[in-house]
């Protein structure tokens, strides 16, 4: 009886407590491969065993995670082929692009948000890399910049506000040039946007120095 009556408390306090996230959300980017498969899907149609060859894994280690995010309704099967005697299954994002709000984005525990963000940034340096090294990266006109600046709570809104609408816009063209592109049949020319602002460690450098000097 004190199993039972356990079990039921339980119950009772879990239909309780608040989401801090959607825990799809939350599920999806719990793992690093599951965010890999979501930026690989953005870009294209692909298959486990395509992604697997593409960072030289066993297949069989992404299974599981395809099929994780199928069960949350973040991709779904677009087609099979036979290929050397086996059905290999292709998917795609199920909305055309994921992406997260302010709110949304805050209410992701820090240290998912950290393990995201860490991802991302890895992912804009090894592109760069293979951009310079295949002679891509100068191929055309492009811009690259880099801004430090220092702002107040309000410049920190605005900025990434603008940077929000800047989003908008880019998903804007990248839809458009798409629905041509299939009208056509052209090529496309494969191109990454990055965009990210973030908070210098220069505050944290000067307190650690302050702090040194205060203790010698």
């Amino acid at each position: 009886m004190a199993t039972k009556r356990k079990k039921k408390q339980s119950l009772g306090l879990d239909k309780k407590l608040r989401r801090v996230i959607d825990p799809v959300i939350a599920k999806a980017l719990s793992h690093p491969l599951r965010g890999h498969i979501l930026a690989t899907l953005g870009d294209k149609v692909a298959s486990p065993n395509e992604i697997a060859g593409e960072i030289e894994i066993d297949a069989r280690d992404l299974n599981y995670h395809f099929k994780v995010l199928v069960e949350v309704g973040m991709i779904r099967l677009v087609r099979r082929e036979r290929r050397r005697g086996v059905w290999e299954h292709f998917y795609e994002l199920e909305q055309p692009v994921l992406y997260l709000d302010d709110l949304a984005w805050k209410r992701i525990p820090k240290e998912i948000r950290t393990s995201v963000s860490a991802s991302l940034l890895q992912t804009v340096v090894d592109e760069a890399a293979e951009a310079l090294r295949a002679g891509t990266f100068d191929a055309r006109d492009s811009h690259q910049s880099r801004t430090a600046m220092t702002l107040d709570e309000q410049g920190c809104d605005k900025l990434t506000k603008l940077m929000d609408e800047t989003l908008q816009k880019v998903l804007e063209i990248r839809e458009a040039c798409a629905k041509d592109l299939e009208r056509t049949g052209r090529e496309g020319i494969p191109i990454e946007v990055f965009m990210v602002g973030f908070e210098t460690a220069a505050g944290v450098r000067q307190e650690m120095s302050s702090a040194v000097a205060a203790d010698a």
